[in-house]
């Protein structure tokens, strides 16, 4: 996943100060937030999340039979790659940053 610089918040979304009455924080240094002011929702709850940890800690790494398969195809030299379709997999690499160029 890539990260962008952060957006500016669009005019009727900026943030604002917290201005509080008898309070010890100097006027021109923003003060920190209470625990019970600050709070996060997430989409999807726990047990959704560990139910896709588990599902994913079962799925192997290394599928092994796509890998036999494979070398056997090109072991007889019946796997056959255009170039096309080479050129098309390096472009796929290069754009996804997997691929260095030496």
């Amino acid at each position: 996943m890539r990260i962008d610089a952060a957006l500016p918040l669009p005019e009727n979304q900026q943030t604002s100060k917290v201005a509080s009455s008898g309070s010890s924080v100097p006027q021109n240094r923003p003060a920190a937030a209470s625990p019970e002011q600050d709070q996060a929702q997430l989409s999807v709850d726990n047990n959704t999340i560990q139910n896709l940890k588990t599902s994913l800690a079962q799925v192997p790494e290394v599928r092994q039979n796509r890998v036999n398969a494979l070398r056997a195809a090109i072991n007889s030299g019946s796997y056959q790659v255009s170039n096309q379709q080479l050129a098309d997999a390096m472009g796929s690499d290069l754009q996804a940053g997997q691929l260095r160029l030496a």
